[in-house]
């Protein structure tokens, strides 16, 4: 394929990915994109991140961008994240895979994974940590690449700073850094340069200590210091849920549970993908594609709790091959039959997905998505939560659905915005507890779960009715203080 006529292709890929999460910018944000937005809110007004308010447990990257979005808007500037990282990860999967494969796999990667990206199954459409950082890692690996053939030392430390940030917007996004050591180590086989090995690994190195000295900087600057930091982005999840942590059995199942929606939105790529892995092997050129598709396993893998979303961070690894796949297809069958056979494959998840993308109303999109009903209550009751209290007014959703501290726009009255976190970590219940029952109770409650879920003793069933009026809004109870 002529270059001027795969670059024309390529654009058409980005204006279809652009087109499709357009779709999603008015769809509401999910109970995650508006716990961040609100964290987010929160830091910008000057309560210390990951301290008394402004707490989650995802690093200052991830945050940042949050706060960047909401300082621009709302709900759309934080769903606009994700247009934005969709097209940079169609750029980067395209230039990964024209280094590698030429021009022609090129442009069937950056289609594939323009088509299939959103993935409205897998809440590929928003703004999550996955997608984020998975677009930067790519970023790092198509600069790495673009080094192991121009060697220049800038490119090499700019693939580092690349690979750095990208775990400071999702932990589980080292993909970057472990494809780019493996280029070097390529790299070194070929021209046998010790010398100039060294140097290569403390470019890589320096480029990675970028971001992670500005953020640990950063952490060290304000309340709680660098071990509340790392807690909150790497130790709370060692300590509960990981690939070495945690009820064995529950996660299973919520692995399980995520397979579904992955079949759904990705089954073209793990076929067309099993065909390019074919492809490479007889070529002897599976060593990066590989590389990048176990980093990111990994990735999956320690995540722990197995959300839907997060296989968002295979998707990019997945592309490629699959775009040598679809090529070694149109290589060996008839063009017309190989076409016909890629077109069933990618519009089968096209079509599954066409209840959601001409849902008659963002709300049903969102259902026939997500499914998940507190994101669509979470707009009443934040309306009626920011209606019945102050701008400085505490408020408690019991047990958690962050939503609606970002629609009420309040402060929380505990430090945890969702349930994992209150269930988990130590002290959680008795903050919560003790915030009902002591002398500056939260001006408002909210009961997203069953109270007793987490209310061992019955010490805040009892706060409830002997210190709050309970009314609902959209089937929610809500509990007022009594003036």
């Amino acid at each position: 394929m002529a270059p001027l006529t795969a670059r024309r292709w390529l654009v058409g890929a980005l204006l279809a990915d652009a087109a499709l999460r357009l779709r999603f910018l008015n769809v509401p944000i999910t109970v995650d994109e508006a716990g961040y937005g609100q964290v987010a809110r929160l830091w910008s007004r000057g309560f210390a991140l990951y301290g008394d308010v402004a707490w989650v447990d995802r690093p200052q990257g991830l945050v940042g961008l949050y706060r960047l979005a909401v300082g621009v808007g709302d709900d759309w500037a934080i769903r606009s994240l994700a247009l934005l990282a969709g097209l940079v990860l169609v750029l980067a999967v395209a230039s990964i895979a024209w280094t590698l494969a030429g021009a022609r796999v090129a442009v069937l990667a950056a289609w594939l994974i323009a088509l299939l990206g959103p993935a409205p199954h897998l809440e590929g459409f928003t703004a999550n940590g996955e997608l984020l950082g998975g677009a930067v890692a790519a970023a790092a690996i198509a600069v790495g690449l673009r080094w192991r053939t121009q060697r220049r030392p800038s490119l090499l430390l700019t693939a580092g700073a690349l690979a750095g940030l990208a775990p400071l917007l999702k932990q589980s996004a080292f993909d970057g850094a472990i494809v780019v050591l493996v280029l070097i180590v390529l790299v070194t086989a070929q021209d046998r340069r010790l010398g100039a090995a060294a140097l290569r690994l403390a470019l890589l190195a320096a480029g990675i200590a970028i971001p992670w000295l500005a953020a640990a900087s950063s952490a060290a600057a304000s309340p709680p210091g660098i071990s509340g930091w790392w807690f909150a982005i790497y130790g709370y999840r060692a300590e509960t849920e990981s690939l070495v942590s945690g009820d064995l059995g529950f996660r299973l199942h919520l692995l399980a549970s995520s397979v579904p929606p992955m079949l759904v939105d990705g089954a073209p790529l793990l076929v067309l993908g099993l065909l390019g892995v074919l492809a490479l092997r007889r070529q002897r050129a599976l060593r990066v594609p590989l590389a990048w598709l176990g980093a990111c396993a990994l990735g999956f893998l320690v995540g722990g709790l197995y959300h839907p979303h997060y296989w968002v961070q295979l998707l990019p690894p997945l592309a490629l091959l699959a775009g040598v796949g679809a090529d070694a297809l149109l290589s060996t069958l008839p063009r017309r039959r190989a076409a016909m056979i890629i077109g069933v494959l990618v519009g089968i998840p096209l079509l599954a997905a066409t209840p959601v993308y001409f849902a008659a109303t963002p709300e049903l999109a969102s259902e026939r998505s997500s499914n998940d009903p507190r994101i669509i209550s979470a707009v009443p009751v934040g309306a009626a939560v920011a209606a019945a209290t102050g701008p400085n007014d505490r408020v408690q959703v019991l047990w958690a659905n962050a939503a609606v501290y970002w629609h009420a726009d309040r402060i929380p009255a505990t430090r945890y915005l969702w349930y994992r976190n209150i269930e988990r970590i130590p002290g959680g219940r008795e903050a919560v507890a003790a915030s009902l029952t002591g002398d500056a109770p939260p001006a408002l409650a909210v009961g997203y779960q069953p109270v007793d879920a987490l209310d061992v003793d019955g010490t805040i069933q009892a706060a409830l009715a002997t210190r709050y009026t309970r009314t609902t809004v959209a089937g929610v109870p809500i509990w007022t203080l009594h003036p």
